[in-house]
């Protein structure tokens, strides 16, 4: 007998056996739980960067007037919230008067105040002595807040027409 000859009677014996159990279906697929993913830890929030959006303009090396400041309140807002969120870096028991306060660490303290003008959405750098500020290209003031005792200053200086930073 060929191998075509021994699968007939095979075939013919489970149809049999099947109608004998009872009705043929096919096995039920078993529905298996897909896992749930973790949900992604959160990404550490990225301070924001400031970026001045007037364009960087020459120092023309022009004689800059000593005007009414505009730019004050800006300046001066800054100061305070450094003084608010970075008490560290004061000495409050060593003051000049009132709101001038020794400062422990002066480059962090001019960069937080920088930081701080530009939280305001204001153009503002470190000039070494002085700080720039700006809020548009046409001028720009300088302000000196920090004494050669180091102590904190709110102090205006100049108004560059136009603008040098």
């Amino acid at each position: 007998m060929t191998l075509r000859q021994l699968r007939a009677p095979a075939v013919i014996a489970l149809l049999a056996l099947a109608a004998a159990c009872g009705k043929y279906s096919a096995p039920t697929p078993v529905a298996v739980a897909t896992p749930t993913p973790a949900p992604a830890p959160s990404a550490a929030a990225t301070p924001r960067v400031f970026s001045c959006p007037y364009p960087a303009l020459p120092d023309l090396h022009n004689t800059c007037p000593k005007l009414a400041p505009e730019l004050d309140r800006y300046v001066n807002n800054a100061v305070e919230d450094v003084v608010a969120k970075h008490p560290e870096l004061f000495d409050f028991t060593n003051n000049l008067g009132d709101g001038s306060w020794k400062v422990l660490d002066r480059q962090k303290y001019v960069d937080a105040v920088v930081e701080a003008i530009h939280a305001q959405g204001v153009c503002a750098k470190d000039d070494n002595e002085e700080i720039a500020v700006k809020n548009t290209n046409s001028f720009h003031e300088q302000y000196n807040i920090y004494t050669s005792g180091g102590y904190v200053r709110r102090s205006y200086i100049t108004t560059c027409i136009p603008a040098q930073f």
